[in-house]
């Protein structure tokens, strides 16, 4: 049988359907690599899913990408490495979790890129104005949105998007790197939106023992207690 998995897109575990046939490469490793795509059957996006050909047992002339029993099998995306972000602006959020998603499939460049959107986004919904991004997000901290080593992580993010931004990425930029630029990315997200929210929901939370009413899961007032 193919894999069945988390997909990296929508979480759900499923059950991958094949898309393509198996195709085994080289590798700049070394070791010959099989791959194939499969379709989530939940949110129908692609995911990839690759190992070196020395880790199958199968018999490689006559499997097929949907009968394969992977032996050691690397998703592109991966969800284990996805983060969600519930509590900020959709468009915002999404971005910032095709962020994860980028870190996970090893694009380091494109988190950069993405996180500093991700920060200027921000700064946008804020409505911190400005002629570039450094004003806009000492605006944000002007405004109380955010506090001042919250700023500087934010500038931090913007110093390593511009370069990805601009076209200024000669040296590599590490798995270490990126996965800092995540954090800093997702310490900005927190103080902005998850961090009031989650302040918000434990408010209405002791407000409603005090009046003896309850809040249904959507927001609305359920029945008295």
């Amino acid at each position: 049988m193919a894999t069945s998995t988390d997909c990296g897109w929508c979480g759900r575990l499923v059950h991958l359907e094949a898309v393509s046939p198996l195709l085994t490469v080289p590798s700049p490793e070394g070791p010959k690599v099989t791959q194939a795509a499969y379709k989530c059957p939940n949110c129908e996006r692609m995911v990839v899913v690759w190992e070196y050909a020395g880790q199958y047992t199968g018999v490689a002339d006559k499997d097929t990408a949907q009968s394969r029993n992977w032996g050691n099998p690397t998703f592109i995306p991966d969800h284990r490495d996805s983060e969600a972000y519930p509590d900020v602006p959709e468009h915002i959020g999404l971005a910032a979790t095709e962020a994860t998603l980028c870190f996970s499939a090893g694009a380091y460049r494109a988190v950069g890129a993405l996180a500093r959107a991700v920060i200027e986004a921000t700064a946008k919904d804020k409505g911190a104005e400005g002629k570039d991004l450094y004003k806009r997000i000492e605006a944000l901290a002007d405004a109380e949105h955010i506090r001042k080593h919250t700023k500087d992580q934010a500038h931090e993010v913007r110093h390593f998007g511009n370069g990805m931004a601009h076209g200024d990425f000669t040296k590599p930029v590490s798995k270490e790197d990126a996965e800092e630029i995540i954090a800093l990315m997702s310490e900005v997200l927190d103080e902005v939106y998850q961090s009031p929210a989650r302040l918000e929901r434990v408010k209405q939370a002791r407000e409603a023992k005090k009046t003896g009413v309850t809040s249904a899961p959507d927001g609305s007032e359920a029945m008295p207690l």
